[in-house]
């Protein structure tokens, strides 16, 4: 089976959960409501990425099983599969009825090792075991917190992610490990059969259950072993960087400026959030964003899977010239935004 057809597959299910995900939430009066901190300008359902987290934790549970826990994609996928259904589970609940922090950060801290502990016998045998064990505090856990973060615009959180799935599906193709392709091509599917809903025009978001759960998505996809290839890890932070570049350096400003921010609470101040303050719509942003990520992804393809030095190096040099660029853009939007207010 190709990887275009197991996208396909897992999109039409996906669509029709997505349906059945936003009449429920219509239902049950589950809308987020525009405020200061927010970047709507109407009352909007949310929660409806729960169609599209369904449908990717059946199907890596299913092929997992298929695959059995002493190969190591199917541990992974079990493992994975595990901890999506919690992460899941408490963002919907956070949805449903609002939920303190600390619940939020040890279902994450959970379903980290969960993926950590099945991605082991791959990662073990590419990766120092010393980076391995710290995984789950230096990529796992930031990553569902900054695709949370970047879920502020119709379309953005959800047209990364497509994208990180699409090419490390296809980096799995070149490099011959077919069910690992199929695992990513699954996300793409899925995923893209929930952007209708929310691109250009957002008649509901994905929520915390959407947004949270894909940046738990995306660490997997960045840990999951391929056979006689190298590790997906450094191919997988290059074509996240423009989430992890937004975040993480608005994240930092907020922390060291002074005087100092409450730099975890709900804030507008990531980049892609000053631009649209700045007069940008939300489409404009999110193509822009994209169009990065679409450069990073044919340098990715262009290097190859089985090279992980030299994409080691192209991640150096994009966080250190997209740093830049996000300070230029950054001044650049401010400066539109003190003209406009």
């Amino acid at each position: 089976m190709s990887a275009v057809l197991a996208a396909l597959l897992a999109a039409a299910p996906a669509w029709m959960l997505t349906r059945l995900a936003l009449a429920y939430a219509q239902g049950a009066a589950m809308h987020d409501q525009p405020g200061a901190r927010r970047m709507h300008s109407a009352p909007t359902v949310r929660g409806a990425g729960l169609g599209f987290v369904l449908v990717i934790a059946a199907v890596w549970t299913g092929l997992g099983l298929a695959l059995g826990v002493q190969h190591p994609l199917g541990r992974w996928a079990l493992g994975g599969a595990a901890g999506l259904a919690i992460v899941a589970l408490i963002s919907w609940l956070d949805d449903r009825q609002g939920l303190p922090v600390w619940p939020r950060l040890l279902a994450h801290a959970t379903a980290a090792v969960l993926l950590t502990l099945g991605a082991w016998p791959g990662l073990a045998a590419q990766l120092p075991w010393v980076l391995v064990l710290i995984l789950p505090l230096i990529l796992i856990i930031p990553a569902i917190n900054f695709w949370n973060f970047m879920d502020g615009i119709h379309g953005m959180a959800a047209v990364q992610a497509v994208l990180v799935a699409t090419i490390i599906a296809a980096l799995a193709w070149k490099a011959g490990d077919y069910p690992a392709a199929w695992f990513a091509a699954v996300v793409a599917g899925s995923v893209c059969a929930f952007l209708p809903f929310n691109f250009p025009d957002a008649r509901a978001f994905m929520g915390d259950v959407g947004s949270a759960s894909l940046g738990y998505i995306v660490a997997a996809l960045a840990l999951m072993p391929l056979v006689d290839a190298g590790p997906v890890l450094p191919a997988a932070l290059l074509l996240a960087a423009a989430v992890f570049l937004d975040t993480g350096l608005t994240l930092a400003w907020r922390m060291l400026r002074r005087p100092p921010r409450r730099w975890y609470t709900a804030h507008r101040e990531h980049l892609y959030q000053w631009l649209t303050r700045a007069g940008w719509s939300h489409t404009r942003t999110t193509l822009s964003y994209l169009g990065f990520s679409v450069g990073i992804s044919a340098l990715v393809l262009l290097i190859g899977p089985l090279r992980p030095l030299p994409m080691l190096i192209a991640a150096a040099v994009v966080y250190l010239s997209g740093a830049l660029l996000w300070r230029l853009a950054r001044d650049y939007a401010l400066r539109r935004a003190r003209v406009g207010s």
